[in-house]
């Protein structure tokens, strides 16, 4: 049976100024602290189901408004949720969930599910300026990207850009690079892509006052 090594107890302390940085600017760039052998597994994923067509055009708004609008966001994704289990799946879960107690020990944020999707946008695709949180649901609190591009190369676009209020920051979508923000204040946009661009995409959701807000 094919294993990949556990999200390594290193990695978790690198996660404490994440917190640190969303407390005092509300976003945070830094090292996955996954292994060579768990990203390159997941890219290798991503890539499998754009070339097998198992991803499908992302829409925006919610419910009934949903639309497929290319002009504004052009990336197809799968939700994790429906692809097979995979031990590389396991390791980026357990990253996750250990992100998610480091934040809530430390920022009390609440933070009770994540939801996660990989996503890739095709050269002359992009995702035009925009926050993450839904206007009519407060649930999404924290927003997570893992870069899952290896061969990335200055030049090849689909930088994440963050708003920000000094002035914008592009961050590099390089292979194994996370990206976490507020879902609710952060302004940003994907920049567009001259080659596929690959990641994995989530949010940490809170505990609802009201259950049927679900």
């Amino acid at each position: 049976m094919k294993t990949m090594p556990e999200f390594p107890a290193a990695a978790v302390e690198r996660l404490l100024p994440v917190a640190d940085q969303l407390a005092e600017h509300g976003w945070a760039v830094t090292q996955s602290g996954l292994s060579p052998q768990v990203l390159a597994e997941l890219e290798h994923n991503c890539r499998s189901l754009w070339n097998s067509e198992a991803l499908r055009p992302a829409a925006v708004g919610r419910f009934g408004e949903r639309q497929v609008l290319p002009e504004v966001r052009g990336d197809h994704i799968r939700w994790l949720d429906d692809c097979p289990p995979s031990p590389a799946h396991s390791a980026y879960l357990q990253a996750m969930a250990e992100l998610q107690r480091t934040l809530n020990r430390t920022l009390l944020l609440g933070l009770d599910s994540y939801e996660t999707h990989y996503a890739l946008y095709p050269p002359g695709a992009g995702y035009r300026r925009h926050v993450d949180r839904f206007k009519e649901s407060p649930l999404r609190t924290v927003s997570v990207v893992l870069y899952l591009n290896s061969r990335w190369q200055p030049g090849d676009g689909g930088e994440l850009r963050l708003h920000l209020p000094d002035g914008p920051l592009d961050v590099e979508p390089r292979a194994g690079t996370l990206a976490v923000f507020m879902s609710d204040s952060i302004v940003h946009e994907v920049l567009l892509a001259r080659r596929d661009r690959a990641s994995l995409v989530g949010w940490f959701r809170r505990r609802p006052d009201n259950p049927l807000l679900r």
